[in-house]
C-alpha cells in the first residue's frame, strides 16, 4: 500500500501539512503546561478572592438559601459544597511563601484554618486525557452541537481541595478543576486552516516553477531514448535544474554528432569497398585455373555481401524516419504473414491490441532478421507478443540447438558467426542481429537471448511505453517447450 503521493509536489504539500499539524499539537502541549503554571501564580489570587466572597455571601444569608446559592456559583472549574468535614487536610510543605501570603490576605485571621491540598503529580496518562478531553469538549462545541455520535471524553483530575471554615461550624469544601485550553476550537481550526492554505499555495507556485523544468526533462530524455532528435531545451528554472538541463542539452548534442559521424563513417568504408573489390573480381574472370578462380570468386562475392551488409547497416544507424503510434499486435502478425507468404516456417501466437511509439519500418526489418535467424538456426519460428506492465514484449521461439551461454552476448557483435565457415547456405555474414538490436535500442528498446529447457533458444524484445488499445488482452507468451502455434493462413 502507498502512503506518500507519487509526485514530489505531492509529498512536499504533505510534509508541510503534518508539520504543521505536529506544531499544532506541541503548541497545544506547551500552551497546557503554561496553564498549569498560571493557575499556581496568576490565578490564585482571583480563586481565593472568590471563595472568599462565596463563603461570607454563605455565612451573612439563611440557611435555607445555601444550596440555591452553591447551585448559582457552582463552575466548570470550581465546585463548592458545605459539608460538615472539611474534603483535605493541611499541606503547608506544599505551600510557597507567596501563597500563604495570598490566603492571609483573602481570610485574615481564619488563614490558618484554612486546608488548601494540591493534586499537581497527574501520570502522563491524565494529562494526555486532560489535553484530548478538552479538544474534543470544544471542538464538539463548534462543530457537533447538536450531535451525540462522539463519545463522552473522560473524567478530568481535580487540581486542588481547598476547605474553609464557616461561622456555623460546617466548611466550605472547593474543589478546583484544571482549566481547559485557553484558545477555543474555532480560532485554532482557523489559524490551522490558514497556515495549510498559505504553505499550499506557497508549495505549489514554488514547485511548479521547479516540477515544469523537470517533466520537460523527462519527456526529452524518454525520446532521446527512441532515437528522436528534440530541440534544445529552454535552460530555467533553479540553478541546479538549469544546470541539469545544460548538461542533457550538451549531452543530446555529442550523441547525435557521435552516432551521426559513425554512421557516415561505416557508410563511406561500405562504398569505398566496392569499387576495388569489383575490380578485383574482373581480374579474377581472367584466369583460366578453374580451381584458382572459383575460391577467388567466392571470396570476392562474400566481401561484396559484407561490404552491402555494411551499408544496410550504416544506413540504418542514420536512419531518420518520424516515430509514430503503431499497434504491434498488427506489426508482429504482419511480418509473421509476409515471410510465412516466402515458404518459411513460421507461426505466430494470437495477440493482443496494444502500441507503442517506434519507427515502424526499422521495427519491421528488426523482427524480419530475427524470425529469419531463428527459422535458419532453429528450422522454425514461433512468434507471440502481449503487453504486460506498460512493457510491450515480443517472443521468437526456435526449435534448434540453441546457443552456448559463453556466446549469447557475442552473437550480436558485426560479423560474428557461430559458424566460423561463412557459407552462403549456413548463414549470412553476422550482421543480422547486431542490425536487429542497433533498432531496437534505437528505440529505447531492448533484446535478450535465452536458451529453453525444453531445447531451442528464446529471443525476447521488450519496448516500453506500450499503450493497450481497445480489444482483448494478448495472451502471455508460452512457457519454455510450450507451443504457441498459430496457422497464419486467416492472417
Amino acid at each position: 500500500m502507498r502512503f506518500l503521493p507519487a509526485s514530489l509536489k505531492g509529498q512536499l504539500m504533505l510534509l508541510t501539512l503534518v508539520a504543521l499539524l505536529l506544531s499544532q499539537a506541541a503548541s497545544f502541549l506547551f500552551i497546557l503546561d503554561d496553564q498549569k503554571s498560571r493557575m499556581k501564580h496568576e490565578w490564585f489570587r482571583s480563586l481565593l478572592t472568590r471563595i472568599a466572597t462565596v463563603k461570607d455571601v454563605v455565612e451573612t444569608t439563611p440557611t435555607e438559601y445555601h444550596s440555591k446559592i452553591i447551585k448559582s456559583v457552582n463552575t466548570r472549574a470550581l465546585r463548592f459544597a458545605i459539608e460538615p468535614k472539611p474534603s483535605t487536610s493541611q499541606s503547608e510543605d506544599l505551600l510557597s511563601e507567596s501563597m500563604q501570603q495570598e490566603i492571609e490576605r483573602a481570610f485574615g485571621e481564619l488563614s490558618g484554618q484554612v486546608q488548601l491540598a494540591f493534586f499537581t503529580s497527574l501520570s502522563e496518562e491524565s494529562q494526555i486525557e486532560l489535553l484530548f478531553g478538552d479538544l474534543w469538549r470544544d471542538t464538539k462545541r463548534t462543530l457537533f452541537s447538536k450531535s451525540s455520535l462522539l463519545p463522552k471524553p473522560p473524567v478530568r483530575p481535580s487540581y486542588a481541595h481547598i476547605s474553609v471554615p464557616l461561622q456555623s461550624g460546617e466548611w466550605l469544601n472547593v474543589v478546583v478543576m484544571p482549566r481547559g485550553l485557553a484558545p477555543p476550537a474555532p480560532p485554532l481550526l482557523i489559524q490551522f486552516a490558514t497556515m495549510a492554505a498559505i504553505s499550499t499555495l506557497g508549495i505549489v507556485i514554488v514547485l511548479g516553477r521547479l516540477t515544469r523544468p523537470l517533466k520537460e526533462l523527462a519527456r526529452a530524455a524518454s525520446a532521446l531514448g527512441r532515437g528522436e532528435t528534440s530541440a534544445k531545451l529552454d535552460e530555467k528554472g533553479p540553478r541546479e535544474i538549469v544546470e541539469t538541463i545544460h548538461a542533457f542539452n550538451e549531452m543530446q548534442e555529442r550523441l547525435t554528432t557521435f552516432v551521426h559521424d559513425r554512421a557516415k563513417m561505416l557508410a563511406a568504408l561500405g562504398h569505398d569497398l566496392r569499387t576495388p573489390i569489383t575490380s578485383l573480381r574482373l581480374r579474377a574472370e581472367f584466369i583460366e585455373d578453374d580451381e584458382v578462380r572459383e575460391p577467388i570468386l567466392q571470396t570476392l562475392d562474400e566481401m561484396i555481401e559484407m561490404a552491402e551488409s555494411s551499408l544496410s547497416f550504416a544506413r540504418e544507424e542514420a536512419a531518420q524516419e518520424e516515430t509514430r503510434l503503431v499497434d504491434v499486435g498488427a506489426l508482429t502478425a504482419s511480418v509473421c504473414a509476409d515471410l510465412a507468404d516466402t515458404g518459411l516456417a513460421v507461426t505466430c501466437a494470437d495477440t493482443g491490441s496494444f502500441a507503442i511509439r517506434c519507427r515502424p519500418v526499422g521495427m519491421k526489418r528488426a523482427l524480419r532478421n530475427i524470425i529469419e535467424n531463428a527459422v535458419a538456426y532453429g528450422e522454425r519460428a514461433r512468434v507471440s507478443a502481449q503487453c504486460k506492465e506498460g512493457c510491450a514484449l515480443i517472443v521468437v521461439d526456435d526449435d534448434g540447438p540453441g546457443i552456448p551461454e559463453r556466446d549469447l552476448e557475442k552473437v550480436f557483435k558485426p560479423f560474428f558467426r557461430l559458424e566460423q565457415s561463412r557459407n552462403k547456405d549456413t548463414g549470412g555474414v553476422g550482421l543480422g542481429l547486431a542490425i536487429a538490436r542497433s533498432i531496437i535500442r534505437s528505440q529505447g528498446g531492448e533484446i535478450a537471448l535465452q536458451n529453453r529447457p525444453g531445447g531451442g533458444l528464446r529471443v525476447t524484445v521488450s519496448l516500453g511505453g506500450a499503450t493497450v488499445l481497445d480489444g482483448p488482452q494478448a495472451p502471455s507468451p508460452a512457457s519454455p517447450g510450450e507451443s504457441l502455434d498459430r496457422p497464419l493462413g486467416a492472417a
